[in-house]
């Protein structure tokens, strides 16, 4: 059967979802893993906020994702079950990491000073959320999924969604609130 979706905006995604993993000649495996890489490693370090992490995150859900394809009932449901994937790999790995050492923050620096500083603020701001409330929040800004589309990801009620995001929201807000030294005014 073959599926066409796309996995996250902007991917277009036609493959043989069942015969992927055994018959797929290594061109074609590698052009599902293309297509699939970049934003599955978006949501890996939203949830982990470090690079190296994220990068075996991202790794091991898409050999994860390989082993598994043959045993996807519903093609349909394939971006949903993608997601799963990922973000259980990510809070898995996070656990593991946590119990082990305290997480480094690596912060990317950019070419303007002033856009750093705004990057600086919020993957700080982010730091200070846990990491499901990481995941919920990726889910909902980055991935522009519905609070039942997360529930369904994260394997929580709809309710516990809405309650992480309206938490998220609470934290967040006073710290990505950016202040007009001017005039003293707030910006949102």
């Amino acid at each position: 059967m073959i599926a066409e979706s796309a996995p996250w905006p902007g991917v277009k995604l036609r493959t043989d979802v069942h015969g992927l993993s055994r018959e797929a000649s290594d061109a074609e495996v590698d052009c599902f893993i293309r297509g699939i890489w970049p934003q599955a490693y978006r949501v890996a370090f939203s949830v982990l906020r470090d690079h190296g992490l994220a990068e075996d995150a991202a790794q091991e859900a898409c050999a994860r994702i390989l082993h598994a394809i043959p045993k996807l009932r519903a093609p349909g449901a394939f971006n949903v079950w993608l997601y799963r994937i990922v973000v259980r790999t990510a809070l898995s790995i996070g656990r593991k990491q946590h119990r082990d050492e305290q997480f480094a923050l690596e912060i990317v620096a950019s070419t303007e000073p002033t856009e750093s500083l705004v990057r600086i603020d919020v993957m700080r701001a982010l730091d200070r959320l846990t990491p499901r409330q990481r995941a919920v929040v990726a889910l909902h800004y980055y991935a522009e999924m519905s609070s039942r589309e997360i529930a369904t990801v994260l394997a929580i009620p709809d309710s516990t969604v809405r309650f992480h995001v309206m938490n998220a929201r609470k934290i967040l807000e006073p710290l990505l609130t950016v202040r007009d030294p001017q005039s003293g005014s707030e910006k949102g």
